[in-house]
């Protein structure tokens, strides 16, 4: 799709005055903004964008901005926005594209990221968490640390080992925890 910097300018114009953001609340206006293609003009058609260039994006953010939106920013769900929604759209199924990408961009679903633990910090090749195969599902056993809005999530992006006979840099997956799960136990840490 070709859009020039103007009717894009005018479009995000056309989203305020459709959707006036300061007599709605975020979920509405964002949710609009999302249906609209504004969200991320880099990602597809019907998931938020409009199959533009990244750079594109700052048109949508300055009118926003202009305007005084509020929750117009990344800070709304950072790791979500910033991390989770890209390897939903790139690695995940239309099932899960439909189920996340919206709530991740609203805020309706905050994302946290677990990757750290306890006795590897940064080495995240080194992690020694593990996932086995049982049947149709996995289970985890591990711990995580340093998991931004972890106590706040409804979603993490757990990254964890389910092949432990690969090289430490290989044998790793990716998993998106429900972070509600029975067994899961989240503790807030403050020093």
């Amino acid at each position: 799709m070709s859009i020039s910097d103007q009717e894009l300018q005018e479009r995000t114009e056309a989203l305020i005055e459709e959707v006036d953001p300061h007599a709605v609340d975020q979920f509405t206006f964002r949710g609009a903004q999302f249906d609209a293609g504004l969200a991320l003009v880099h990602f597809p058609e019907g998931k938020g964008g409009l199959g533009l260039s990244r750079g594109k994006q700052a048109i949508v953010d300055e009118v926003l901005r202009e305007a005084k939106v509020p929750y117009h920013d990344l800070l709304v769900n950072p790791i979500g926005i910033g991390m989770g929604a890209a390897v939903v759209l790139n690695h995940g199924t239309e099932e899960m594209h439909q189920k996340h990408l919206k709530k991740i961009f609203t805020g309706e679903d905050i994302w946290c990221q677990l990757f750290s633990e306890p006795t590897h910090g940064s080495d995240v090749a080194g992690i020694p968490s593990k996932a086995i195969r049982d049947g149709d599902e996995w289970i985890v056993n591990g711990q995580k640390v340093w998991t931004t809005l972890a106590h706040h999530s409804n979603f993490g992006m757990l990254l964890t080992r389910t092949n432990p006979d690969a090289p430490k840099h290989k044998g790793l997956s990716y998993f998106i925890l429900d972070m509600h799960a029975p067994a899961l136990k989240c503790v807030l840490f403050i020093r």
